[in-house]
């Protein structure tokens, strides 16, 4: 979820964590495997970010930002906020300029987006300004309770939902969500595939045991992929169901997913041996998701085209698939000024001239891919035409 490229590993099952090390969660997660039997790593993931309260993401300790575990684009530099922000003001005068737009994130993370945008309307576009609500949608009380201190100066401006199926109308907006979704790991083992389960070895600590598919649809995304011995590769349906989800809530206007991701041709290429799955920890990529569990972040490059067909089976219309980039580009964001008025001219510039080499890195956050859909609107908003 942040700047840095996967590096290649050397065999999943080098995957070990001795007993002395472990963390109340994986104490927790240990004892469930002695007790069930081996874990999906889809299982061991969920628990893993998203167990009460001591998963990663449900944990009382910031994840993203400065002093989390990673950046994304929108604690880069306030530029970002600014371009998502000129496109919603786009589709709210191509929706009819309503009295009221409503950008609902899900996951907003620091509250960091929603104060730039918020910025940029108030500067910019006073009359988009004054329509504008915002409606968060974040799972975390201690993480809610960051953004309601950061976002106090927005007042009843911003609220904050408990269910992300309730209907919307306007702009709904999700940055590197889909890839921290639980995903299935799968292996390629003399001409058929197995599938990674976690289990104890003999000291106690987390290994990788190959068995047989927990479910025989795991591997319809892989009907077309010609893979090699030893090759692993993940599986995520709690994506397509995400999608599903959100895709469902949204009556009338866009659907905005940006995350790390390829298309599946891609994304199970014979030379991707390892598969994508990544750790960040203190803003530090690793490749073992068996140490510090509950204490770092895991993810792993999403199934485009899986996603796209669960947009499509819900009605929506999906439009070109770019990097952010060319989304950036093609906003203007990167020759847009600072709006930081009380920053020197010229040190604002060079900031803003940084964050922009940063934001459309092709090896870094500029290779994020932007996936937009859309239902009920006859014209598309600049920078997704």
């Amino acid at each position: 979820m942040v700047v840095a490229v996967a590096s290649e590993r050397s065999s999943p099952d080098r995957f070990r964590l001795s007993a002395a090390a472990a963390t109340p969660l994986a104490q927790a997660i240990a004892k469930r495997i002695r007790d069930e039997g081996p874990l999906t790593f889809a299982a061991f993931m969920e628990a893993a970010l998203y167990d009460e309260p001591l998963g990663y993401y449900r944990r009382d300790a910031p994840t993203v930002g400065r002093d989390g575990d990673y950046l994304t684009s929108a604690e880069v530099h306030p530029l970002f906020s600014y371009a998502v922000a000129a496109l919603a003001a786009h589709l709210w005068e191509i929706s009819g300029r309503e009295d009221s737009f409503v950008l609902r994130e899900v996951g907003p993370g620091t509250g960091s987006l929603v104060e730039g945008i918020a910025a940029w309307a108030a500067a910019r576009r006073p009359d988009f300004a004054a329509a504008l609500r915002f409606e968060l949608v974040e799972p975390s009380p201690a993480t809610a309770k960051r953004q309601r201190r950061r976002l106090a100066p927005l007042g009843e401006r911003v609220s904050w939902l408990d269910d992300l199926r309730t209907p919307l109308e306007g702009l709904l907006f999700a940055n590197e969500l889909l890839d921290a979704q639980p995903v299935h790991r799968l292996r390629w083992r003399q001409e058929r595939w197995e599938e990674l389960y976690v289990s104890l070895d003999e000291s106690g600590g987390f290994a990788d045991h190959g068995g047989v598919p927990s479910c025989e649809s795991l591997l319809a995304p892989l009907a077309t992929v010609a893979p090699r011995e030893g090759q692993v590769v993940e599986v995520s349906p709690a994506v397509s169901q995400i999608v599903a989800t959100l895709a469902d809530s949204l009556d009338r206007g866009l659907l905005l997913l940006l995350d790390y991701g390829y298309e599946r041709e891609r994304l199970y290429a014979p030379w991707r041996r390892e598969g994508t799955l990544l750790t960040y920890y203190r803003h530090t990529p690793g490749s073992d998701p068996y140490v510090r569990i509950g204490e770092q972040d895991m993810s792993c490059h999403i199934d485009i085209d899986a996603v796209a067909a669960a947009a499509r089976a819900r009605g929506l219309r999906p439009l070109p698939v770019r990097t952010q980039a060319q989304f950036l580009s093609e906003l203007g964001a990167t020759g847009s000024p600072d709006l930081r008025a009380r920053e020197a001219a010229l040190e604002a510039e060079l900031s803003r001239r940084r964050a922009v080499e940063v934001l459309t890195d092709p090896t870094g956050l500029g290779r994020i891919r932007v996936m937009a859909f859309s239902r009920g609107l006859e014209r598309m908003p600049e920078g997704l035409q």
